[in-house]
This record gives C-alpha cells, structure tokens and sequence, in this order.
C-alpha cells in the first residue's frame, strides 16, 4: 500500500535529517561589499540561497565540506575551515557569487541587504557614498525583475538616487518600468519621456513608450500586421467560443495508431532503476515519440500511472530523462509507479546518444500538446501489462503544469493532477512587469520579435499563423481558450496548485484566480488545494512542493470512490462561464477573504 509506504519514508526523512544535521555551516557569507548567500539548516537539509534569489535550494553533501544542489548537480558549495576548524567561508559553484571570495559574517547588511529589507534611504546612500550609481542601477534592475512584491521599494530607491541621477537616460527609463510595474502609469510616462528627451536611440525607453501609445511618429517601426485589430484577440471570451472548444476536443481523434518500439534499454534516475521503452506512434498524422519507465523494483499488482508534462523555452529546450520532476519528487515511492512522458510536436528527446525528433508544429505547445500526451497515455495503456487504468495522474511545472490541468479537464480516466506554476489563462493573467498580455503582443509585432523577446514566444505560438494567412481572429482565439485551463477549471479531477508569489514568468495571479473560479463555480474544497508561497519564484518552494505533492498523489491515487462516480460528479458541473477582464484583481475585499478561506493550515502564502 502506498500509505504505509509513505509511514516508513517520512520517517526514513526524518530520521536522517535529524542524524545528518549541518549547523555549522548555517549561516550568512559575504565577500563585504555586492553579494551575499544565506545557508539554513531546515527539517530537510541544509539549504543555500543567494541574495536577490528566490529559489531556496537543497544541498546534498558529497564530501568533507563539499556540497551539491540536490536536483542540480552543477550547483554546489565548498565550504573552508580556520585551523582550528571552525567553518570561515565558502566558494560557491554555478551560480551568481561563483568565484568570489566569501567570508562567514553577521553584519552589518550590505546595501542591496538593505535594499530587500526595504531600507531605500540607507541602501541609496550607501551606493551614493561608494560613488556606485552604475551598480545601484543593476541592483534595482534585478530586484525588479526578479522579486516583484519589492516593486515599491525600487521605485523608493530610485527616487533616493534621482537628484544625483537626473541627466542619466538609463534611470530615468528604469524608473519608469518600476512606476509601470507599481501602476502609476502617469509618472511612469513622465520619466519615460524625460529618458527619451536624453537619448532619443534607447531601446528600453522606445519600447516603454510605445506601449504606452506615447511614442513619437518619427520612432514608430514598420512591425507585422495583423489581418485584424490586436484588442479584438483580447476580448472577452464567450459561452459559446469556450463550448466550441469543448466541442472541438471530443472530436480529437487520438486512438492508439503506429505504434513501434524505438529503444529497450535501462535507466538510473534518482538513485532508482527503470525499464526504459522509447516508442514512437502516429497522433493526427504525424510520428510523435514518448517513453514509457517501469520501476525495475516495482511491488507486485498492477501500478499507477505518472504523466510528465515537460516545461518549454523559447528554444524549445530537448526532453532530458535525468531533468524529469516525479521521480525524485515522488522519492522513495517512486518504485511504486509507471511514468509516461511524452515528447511533443516539433520538440526532440536526447537519450544514450540518439536524437528522437517528433513531427509536428511545435508552436502548438499546450492544446496540441495535449493532444501528445494523452495520445501517449492511450498507448501506455494497450501496450504496458501491469499497470492500473483507474489510478492516473498527471503532473508538469509551467507549461507542463498547464498541459497537466488541460489534460485531466479533457480525460476522465485521470484521477488527479498535480500543477506547479502552469498558466492558466493567456487573455488576462499572463501580463508581466506591469504590462497587460495585449501591451506585450503589441511590442512584439512593432519590433517584429524573436521567441527570445518581449512578447516574442506568444506571437509565435498565437499570431504567426494568422500573419502567414493560415489562421483567422477565430482561429487564434480558439486556440488562446484551449490553451487555458482556467474556463474549464470545473471539469478538473482532484488537483493540486503550487505558485511562488515571486514568480516574474507566471505571474501568483494565475493561481489565485484559478482558485477563485473553483470557488465561483461551487467546486467542493475536497477536490482541490493550492500553495502560495512567499519569497519563492517559477521554481515554487523547491522543499514544500515535493513534499506536499507525493502526499496529495498518495491520497488521491487510493481514494476508494470508483472513477465513474467522480466522472459524474465532473459532468453535473460543466456549463463554462464567460472570464472577466483582469480588473478582477480590484474586486473587494470580500472575495479576497474567500480566496484566503479556501486555504488550510499548511497552505503557505
């Protein structure tokens, strides 16, 4: 039984979290003047983060002294002893501060210390002093970037260091980013436009205008053109569009077809063996491959089943088995399991020396998508013995979170899913830095952007095809509501949300209307739970996410309620409702208190 596995390994943690305890190494380092890294003895481990970071990460010892981040071996720390061995410093290796000389200090703060603790006054003249105006800028650039809830203390430092900075172009247009990001888009254009009168060549400040509609004629780009007005993609989505969707789906032709064994072989992941099958098989058309792992110790009886939605970059970075999240998320359960993880259209798997490249339009990245990975479940299922067609979950982080939810809306056969940092709406929660989704678009198309620019991935993966003349407004918002989980968030099995309220990619807001829907739509609490947690980014909480998520799989997985029931229990519930504009995130408090309400004890914010 799953339960009483999981007895026995939280124990096992524990036991040896409280054995191989490392005190000594807790503590703050410095090299007295830029950076600082914190290392903290937590019920898990010893942690390292630093500064300006919001990924808190487990370290693993690997020898005397020597550290490497658990998940990211390339990431570690040496620490060094005085000679009467007491711990006096550390080198850190992979991350920013690599190189520099670290020394073990309790103070005083350093000013971008300072700065995150919300002393602007003090951090300002401490850059002021030291005649660092440059480095002031960068740090104020990062912390805006990187940890948005600082928002109002950047704006507090760059006003601190304006009267020493007043003829520099570079913060005047920083400035008005922060202003934008804080939502006085008044004061904002005033700096962008003092920025401009400076240096009239800019790219940042040009960019900043024109999303404010306020840039000159003289500097307006000749970008792409879209067949139809921009705002007219942004509309509210309909009851109808969002039925045509659901429509659409059940129409999808994803029957098991070609199915031919590519590799047989054997893998280690996470300290734990599998049998590795690499299959290819056709989906709509086109040859797409997936692997299938079988745990070599796997108990006798048949398995559940784990669909891993990889996440996507601009460059479409290849599938990895060793980068995969469950099984080292799922630890020593992870015997106890059957993986399926797809590799989708137009992206490629790296394995033991081969390159496996799927056909397709990999711009399709979430609702065809999709389409992959249950296409991939349904060959799982003809083709592995020994697995259990009732207990099914389906888990990614950030784009594969989304296709995780998008998957058990569509499939009934899924019991659960597990989501970390997936978007779930691109039309209103998917603006960053204080700029709407349309702003960005907008930006996109004028400087005709790479997927490596602003708003560059989404125009690729939404507009292109209409600019090409192969898609219509229709055709693109059809795809835009598909690849939203968020109207259809009703339709969901039991699921789990985890969002970092630092996250600048996706922004906490996607979680928390996820969560406000559920609510709207009179989901028992019983089927969903969702984590908020403070200081931590796109990564989650790299120690609570694991943690929480083997235990809501475990129940999930071993809920006795029969799959048929919780199918219709989902199908009382599937009238969609039209989405509101983003403004919903100034409704009154009151919806605000139900959305804290729908948390439990353990829920981090």
């Amino acid at each position: 039984m799953l339960r009483s596995a999981t007895v026995l390994v939280a124990c096992l943690l524990l036991c040896a979290t409280t054995y191989a305890r490392h005190d000594e190494y807790a503590g703050r380092y410095t090299d007295g003047k830029d950076y600082a890294v914190y290392f903290e003895q937590t019920p898990y481990g010893l942690t390292i983060r630093p500064v300006i970071w919001t990924a808190t990460q487990l370290l693993r010892r690997e020898a005397k002294d020597k550290f490497v981040v658990v998940d990211r071996t390339s990431r570690g720390a040496q620490f060094r002893r005085s000679k009467d061995g007491r711990v006096i410093g550390v080198t850190i290796k992979g991350m920013e501060g690599e190189g520099l000389v670290l020394r073990r200090a309790d103070g005083p703060l350093l000013p971008v210390e300072l700065f995150l603790e919300g002393q602007t006054r003090e951090a300002a003249a401490a850059y002021l002093a030291r005649n660092e105006t440059t480095t002031a800028l960068v740090v104020a650039e990062q912390v805006l970037k990187r940890v948005p809830t600082k928002t109002p203390a950047v704006v507090s430092f760059l006003e601190q260091m304006a009267p020493r900075l007043d003829s520099n172009a570079r913060f005047h247009s920083l400035l008005g980013y922060a202003l934008v990001q804080a939502g006085d888009r008044k004061k904002a254009l005033l700096s962008f436009r003092r920025a401009y009168q400076l240096e009239p060549k800019n790219e940042d400040t040009i960019s900043g205008l024109a999303r404010l509609n306020a840039l000159p004629a003289k500097g307006v780009d000749k970008g792409w053109k879209l067949p139809f007005a921009l705002s007219s993609v942004f509309e509210q989505p309909t009851s109808s569009e969002i039925r045509a969707v659901e429509k659409d789906w059940t129409g999808r032709n994803l029957a098991v077809r070609g199915v031919r064994t590519e590799y047989r072989g054997m893998v280690t992941i996470a300290d734990h063996v599998f049998f590795v099958r690499i299959l290819s098989h056709i989906v709509l058309g086109k040859r797409h491959y997936g692997v299938i792992l079988i745990p070599k110790k796997a108990p006798p009886g048949p398995l559940p089943i784990i669909i891993e939605a990889k996440g996507v970059s601009p460059t479409y970075f290849a599938l990895d088995l060793q980068s995969l999240s469950s099984p080292p998320m799922l630890g020593e359960l992870a015997n106890q399991f059957v993986y399926v993880i797809p590799t989708y259209r137009g992206e490629v798997l790296n394995f033991d020396g081969t390159t496996y490249t799927s056909e397709g339009d990999r711009t399709d990245a979430l609702d065809g998508a999709t389409d992959d990975a249950l296409a991939l479940l349904n060959v799982a299922l003809v083709t592995t013995p020994g697995i259990d067609p009732t207990r099914i979950c389906a888990f990614g982080r950030s784009r594969g979170g989304t296709v995780a939810m998008l998957a058990g809306i569509r499939d009934k056969r899924i019991r659960c899913v597990v989501n970390w940092a997936g978007p779930t709406d691109w039309f209103y929660l998917m603006g960053t830095n204080g700029w709407t989704e349309q702003e960005l678009w907008g930006e996109a198309l004028r400087t005709r952007a790479t997927p490596l620019q602003t708003g560059g991935q989404n125009v690729e993966r939404f507009l292109k095809r209409a600019m090409d003349g192969n898609a219509t407004l229709a055709d693109v918002r059809h795809r835009m509501i598909a690849s939203s989980p968020l109207y259809f968030a009703h339709l969901l099995p039991q699921s789990q949300h985890h969002y970092g309220i630092e996250d600048p990619f996706v922004p906490v807001r996607n979680g928390r209307e996820l969560v406000e829907r559920l609510q709207e739509r009179r989901v028992p609490e019983s089927r969903y739970s969702a984590y908020f947690y403070p200081d931590q980014g796109h990564d989650t909480d790299r120690l609570l996410a694991p943690v929480h998520s083997r235990e809501f799989i475990e129940r999930a997985l071993e809920d006795k309620e029969g799959i048929e029931q919780a199918a219709s229990r989902r199908r009382r519930t599937t009238r969609p409702v039209q989405e509101k504009r983003s403004s919903r995130q100034q409704r009154g408090s009151s919806r605000r208190r139900a959305v804290r309400r729908e948390t439990n004890m353990n829920t981090f914010r």
